[in-house]
């Protein structure tokens, strides 16, 4: 099986979510942040979502920047467009901790396993832990993804599409 990049890009930040039929490569950068792309097997498209926490700081907070709020509601949106429990595969990439996340990205990665776990979503791949960030490009049309370590994260790699001058590390 080959890796296949689209024409058509999407670049998603933490707190987004993006579901799509038609063949898109997802580009992002995650540290401590975790990337979550679940592919429906029989109805051959993907859902994804990007989140920064863990858990909201109170139940009425309900933004996506949060896992347990993002993932929960990214299988509702794809179980509403018809896909089966049963048929969804997931993909983690993130979830490094660093000076200054301390343990957010141990925390972040628990989260997804645990809500994942709880629908019996099987994970197919976690490239997660460590101490370096990631940059990765996931496939929509097949779930494959590619992921880059690096210990650097520059604030254009949050731009893929533009080079920006004098960049300056996060």
């Amino acid at each position: 099986m080959s890796f296949s990049i689209s024409e058509i890009k999407y670049l998603i930040l933490p707190g987004y979510m993006f579901i799509t039929d038609n063949h898109t490569s997802i580009y992002g950068v995650t540290g401590s942040g975790i990337f979550v792309g679940i592919y429906d097997k029989r109805k051959m498209y993907s859902g994804c979502c990007s989140y920064l926490y863990p858990y909201p700081p109170d139940k009425t907070t309900l933004s996506t920047k949060y896992g347990a709020v993002a993932i929960k509601h990214l299988i509702k949106k794809m179980r509403n467009k018809g896909s089966n429990v049963e048929d969804l595969k997931a993909h983690l990439i993130g979830g490094s901790d660093n000076e200054t996340s301390a343990q957010a990205g141990v925390s972040n990665v628990s989260v997804a396993n645990t809500i994942l776990g709880y629908f019996m979503i099987e994970i197919l791949s976690s490239d997660t832990g460590g101490k370096m960030g990631r940059k990765f490009i996931y496939n929509t049309e097949d779930g494959q993804s590619l992921t880059l370590k690096t210990e650097k994260v520059r604030k254009s790699d949050w731009f893929p599409y533009e080079k920006r001058e004098n960049d300056e590390q996060e």
